[in-house]
């Protein structure tokens, strides 16, 4: 099952651009996480404290789109040197904030900044890959790579800050998000040889129109993804929490983490004949069959059990999405695109949240798991729908 990553690791640059992107990933798991931890402690709100986090992540929502058109452009080193410099001194700025006790205006405005300006390394990577590789099977081997490096950063990230908020300081805590960005955005904006170039403004680029319907379902089927991924994860600390078990619920999501994990490896091993498309909607379908379970589960075994399963389907459905994307849009235009789906994730996981929490609140834990089944069945719906009527006529790849 290796093999095939093996080979990929052996392109030149190949593995260096690929561990950048990965600790260039670190703060979308770590800064959420370690404001909440922070601005709770300090403050004594954990309302004023997820406002701040939210605000770091519409930010990076709303400016991701604009950084892939610049990075397609201009290409992607000034504008990674710029925005990891930019952000880890947002982030520092954030620090003094807190321990000054500052307005919560200014903590919005810092955590807009950070969030707004910080790097959209996933994307930046994924372009490379395809600088490197061109489009076909390699490629698809590629992007489930990626998918398992998000993985492993939403596995890692939490419990770093976790463990430096109760055993360091908070402070520590998100400090080291800054640092870990700031270092894997260096590394991989010094990486010159692997950096697509940019297209400039004369190159035609602005001319090459986007499937604006296909990429917008495509969005949204990675906003459903982020939501469901969102409203699971807060319904599973209230389940643990109602069965007496609290502390298992960092274990019940990391099994959940490695499912996916696994399928992502599995599914870029695997030479598909299957068009895209279809992987997609199988993907999606599974999703939702995987997720219905969740409200009728008796205890944290089965918990484990079925999050798991629902796990095997993330990353395939994932990588399903950003396939699409290589393959319905224009290759001028590739960070962008890939960009929004990446926006569609990150602003699903907010309201996922939200939506979880409230039906915790009015029906209890269980019936709260509700939440994610019918959003993944949303997922298969606008799945089917974007397979049957909006499909680019254009095609930019063949696999």
């Amino acid at each position: 099952m290796l093999k095939p990553y093996v080979h990929l690791m052996r392109r030149p640059g190949a593995a260096a651009f690929c561990a950048a992107g990965v600790l260039g990933r670190m703060p979308i798991s770590m800064i959420g996480l370690g404001l909440v931890i922070l601005i709770a402690q300090e403050s004594g709100s954990y309302g004023l404290a997820g406002a701040v986090s939210g605000v770091a992540v519409v930010a990076g929502a709303l400016t991701g789109p604009i950084q892939g058109r610049l990075v397609d452009r201009f290409g992607q080193r000034t504008l990674i040197l710029l925005g990891s410099v930019v952000c880890t001194v947002a982030l520092g700025g954030l620090l003094v904030a807190v321990r000054a006790d500052a307005a919560a205006w200014v903590l919005y405005v810092l955590s807009f900044v950070a969030g707004g300006t910080r790097p959209q390394v996933g994307s930046f990577v994924r372009a490379r890959w395809t600088h490197l590789l061109g489009r076909g099977r390699a490629l698809q081997t590629a992007f489930a790579l990626e998918a398992v490096g998000d993985e492993v950063v939403f596995i890692v990230g939490p419990v770093l800050v976790t463990f430096l908020a109760t055993q360091v300081s908070p402070y520590a805590a998100l400090a080291s998000a800054g640092v870990l960005g700031l270092a894997g955005g260096i590394w991989l904006a010094l990486l010159r040889a692997s950096d697509p170039p940019g297209r400039g403004r004369a190159s035609g680029s602005e001319q090459a129109p986007l499937p604006w319907l296909s990429l917008m379902l495509l969005s949204l089927i990675g906003l459903g993804l982020g939501a469901a991924l969102g409203s699971a994860e807060v319904v599973t600390i209230a389940f643990t929490a109602a069965e007496g078990r609290p502390g298992m619920s960092g274990v019940v999501l990391a099994v959940w983490a490695f499912g996916s994990l696994l399928a992502g490896l599995w599914y870029g091993s695997v030479h598909w004949r299957a068009p895209v498309e279809r992987r997609l909607l199988i993907g999606a379908v599974a999703l939702a069959i995987a997720l219905f379970p969740l409200p009728f589960v008796p205890n944290i075994l089965v918990l484990g059990i079925v999050l798991f399963c629902a796990g095997l389907t993330i990353a395939p459905t994932m990588v399903a999405v950003t396939a699409c994307v290589e393959e319905w849009v224009p290759p001028q235009r590739l960070t962008e695109a890939i960009t929004w789906t990446v926006t569609g994730i990150l602003l699903g996981v907010a309201p996922g949240n939200a939506a979880a929490g409230h039906a915790v609140d009015l029906w209890g834990a269980s019936k709260a798991y509700w939440v994610p089944a019918v959003i993944g069945i949303a997922c298969a719906v606008v799945a089917a729908v974007s397979i049957a009527f909006a499909r680019p006529k254009t095609r930019f790849a063949h696999n």
